[in-house]
């Protein structure tokens, strides 16, 4: 997880990296990375790496695409500084669907941000709470600030009923069986965290929850939950 690993088309280093793992979402990608784009603080630079698990929808090529357009129209504006662009966008194309952490990390491999950001690319992790996490993390940083569905303000739409109290219940049982009661929301695929926390550990896991290890291994680590919609 060294950022001297990656391999990338300008020497800028991030302050954040929001890792986006993909697989046949072409119906969202190109517009969750604008709103991503259009929600994203000036005053820093920040890198979207969209992790692309080799789509048989297209996904990975459409945002090839959208990097060559965007790389081609700043050649053409000879007027715009290259260097005040705060944000651009990568694609990690992998050849093996082998699991959701294997995504993420393979994309923290590729970026070079300070902090780590990690979210869905469905849109059930709204753009509009990028900013806040990572004002947040800017404010205390060295924790793990998570996107909560469950602390006051938070809440989840669109499921039903049943699954709204499975899900509730594998938290509370996260919780209580594995000792992070302080955390509301342990199974959050929404959070972001100093890239040296993830070089500290190693992750086993190789199902969906990489938070939940995360805090397994790190009970001391601070911990800022910020509520948003889950849709």
């Amino acid at each position: 997880l060294n950022p001297n690993d990656a391999t990338l088309s300008d020497s800028k280093v991030a302050t954040f990296s929001v890792v986006i793992p993909t697989y046949n979402e072409s119906g969202n990608i190109l517009r969750l990375i604008t709103e991503i784009e259009k929600n994203l603080p000036t005053s820093q630079f920040t890198e979207i790496i969209i992790v692309d698990d080799n789509s048989p929808d297209g996904t990975g090529k459409l945002v090839e695409n959208y990097i060559d357009k965007q790389e081609n129209n700043a050649k053409k504006d000879s007027s715009a500084d290259s260097n005040s662009k705060n944000c651009r966008v990568k694609i990690v194309n992998r050849t093996v669907k082998n699991g959701l952490i294997p995504a993420i990390l393979d994309g923290v491999k590729q970026s070079s941000g300070t902090n780590i950001l990690i979210m869905d690319a469905d849109f059930s992790h709204p753009p509009e709470v990028v900013p806040k996490i990572m004002h947040e993390l800017a404010l205390n940083p060295n924790s793990i600030v998570i996107g909560s569905r469950y602390i006051e303000g938070g809440k989840v739409v669109g499921w039903p009923q049943r699954r709204k109290i499975l899900s509730k219940g594998a938290s509370t049982l996260a919780r209580l069986g594995l000792n992070v009661k302080r955390v509301k929301d342990p199974m959050s695929g929404f959070f972001a965290l100093p890239r040296e926390l993830l070089q500290n550990i190693s992750i086993d896991t190789k199902g969906y929850k990489i938070l939940l290890e995360i805090l397994v291994k790190n009970k001391e680590i601070p911990i800022k939950e910020i509520p948003y919609t889950f849709t």
